[in-house]
């Protein structure tokens, strides 16, 4: 790990240890009363070309490195629990995996709790989906996302009738809502700077809606991967859902799934943090996954 990842994890530790969890308290708040989302920075439309489009009064963007789409596209997901939309973070790794030239970008700002639910969510996520049809073909689109927009990539994946061609995953919230799972949380949660179990049962609560924890449009792990095309998958083992991706790993590898695993002793959705080398370099792996170099 880089001296500016463990001094930045140093700080937030003590900020937690001296103001009793205070950005852990800070983390459950941005969820709980986040602020909508609806337009992405101006940075973006300056440096390249974008499609802002609505659809049943929500926006997503169809972003390219120049005027030429590059043929290859990332249908990405950005996490925030199903409660907060993007954040800069998100645009920061979008910007940088643009930079690489090795594809388009569609961000959905889809649906969010508490008036929706992840059922919902999908259902929009599959309209959205079949209009990028309309540019890139099927085996041209990966599917990415990052937390609960890691397992909306998944449950997306298998409602869609053209498959997209690859999947890329980052810090997949596992096992969020199985009981059995909640002393594994809390253990593992010691070590997690951000979330806690009452960051979570706020997800569970809010996101959920009618589907079962255990349904493959929830957990991950219930999930089929027969017939899934390659997955690349990273996360940290210092974030609360980290004892439970195991299942999933095992999951996938039983189909016989090509996998491609990245982890790093660090928080979770690390490769977000684009003021780091590590996801930096992590960005530079997707793009070296989709364009299967």
């Amino acid at each position: 790990m880089s001296l500016k990842y463990l001094l930045q994890e140093g700080f937030v530790k003590m900020w937690n240890k001296i103001g009793k969890d205070a950005y852990r308290t800070r983390y459950y708040e941005s969820l709980a009363h986040s602020e909508p989302v609806d337009e992405i920075p101006s940075y973006l439309y300056k440096k390249f070309s974008v499609q802002k489009e609505n659809f049943d009064g929500f926006q997503y963007f169809k972003i390219s490195p120049n005027e030429e789409k590059s043929g290859t596209a990332v249908f990405y997901i950005a996490g925030g629990g199903g409660l907060a939309g993007p954040t800069e973070r998100h645009f920061r790794t979008v910007e940088r995996l643009l930079e690489t030239g090795v594809c388009d970008v569609c961000l959905p700002f889809y649906p969010l709790a508490p008036e929706h639910n992840v059922r919902f969510a999908l259902r929009w996520l599959q309209k959205v989906y079949a209009n990028l049809l309309k540019d890139f073909k099927s085996d041209r689109i990966a599917l990415a996302g990052d937390g609960i927009g890691a397992n909306m990539a998944l449950s997306l994946f298998s409602r869609v009738a053209h498959k997209p061609g690859k999947i890329v995953l980052i810090s997949p919230k596992v096992g969020l809502g199985l009981e059995k799972n909640r002393e594994l949380m809390q253990r593992a949660g010691e070590s997690d700077i951000f979330e806690t179990l009452a960051s979570n049962d706020l997800i569970v609560k809010s996101w959920a809606g009618n589907a079962a924890m255990d349904s493959p449009d929830f957990e991950p792990s219930s999930i089929d991967f027969t017939g899934f095309p390659p997955i690349q998958l990273f996360y940290g083992t210092k974030e609360i859902y980290y004892p439970m991706v195991g299942s999933l790993i095992a999951r996938i590898e039983s189909t016989e799934t090509p996998l491609e695993i990245h982890y790093k002793n660090m928080c979770h959705s690390w490769p977000l943090h684009q003021d780091l080398s590590e996801g930096r370099a992590a960005v530079k792996q997707i793009a070296e996954f989709i364009s299967g170099s």
